[in-house]
């Protein structure tokens, strides 16, 4: 089975190069100038007024644990390898996280001043705010945007599921729906 796997990968490695080799031949005909294309990068957004720190990041192999307490239901199931990672950060006044998103959840829980959250997909770009002592979560692949909009520091502390190896963020483009 596994020399099967080798030699699908060795023809999927022929195949490519192939059609590789007849762009390029494409590409060198006298009669057409050869013009060099660049794939655009996209104008992702940084975040602004914002420092992180990575309190720990550790692999964790899949479980799946439910509780019952008091009427009051929780479950958490990983099915696949997982990092678990915790990070706290500061936004100052007026700063931003960029948007952005992540590949598994994140749970977030503001310690300082308030949190004002939008997502990606919404077309009135309804602010979610969360002050201090409250917590929500980030949903993977949620394109979205953390603000300061107030007067003091915005502080939080975050804990991720992501699978094993991946970035805990990845920048995004600003999706429009929003002036910012």
């Amino acid at each position: 089975m596994r020399l099967h796997s080798h030699t699908v990968r060795v023809a999927t490695v022929g195949i490519v190069g192939a059609i590789a080799a007849g762009f390029m031949a494409c590409s060198q005909d006298d009669r057409t100038p050869t013009a060099v294309r660049h794939a655009e990068k996209p104008n992702l957004t940084v975040s602004s007024g914002q420092t992180s720190t990575l309190l720990g990041r550790s692999a964790i192999d899949p479980f799946h644990v439910h509780s019952d307490f008091d009427k009051n239901r929780v479950e958490i199931n990983v099915t696949d390898p997982s990092d678990v990672f915790v990070n706290s950060s500061t936004v100052a006044a007026g700063g931003t996280t960029g948007w952005h998103k992540h590949p598994g959840p994140i749970l977030v829980t503001v310690t300082g001043g308030v949190f004002t959250y939008y997502h990606g997909d919404d077309p009135t770009c309804t602010p979610h705010v969360y002050p201090a002592g409250t917590a929500f979560v980030e949903l993977p692949n949620d394109v979205h945007i953390g603000r300061n909009e107030g007067s003091e520091p915005l502080t939080w502390v975050a804990t991720g599921i992501i699978p094993r190896g991946a970035a805990p963020r990845i920048d995004m483009p600003a999706p429009g729906n929003c002036p910012f």
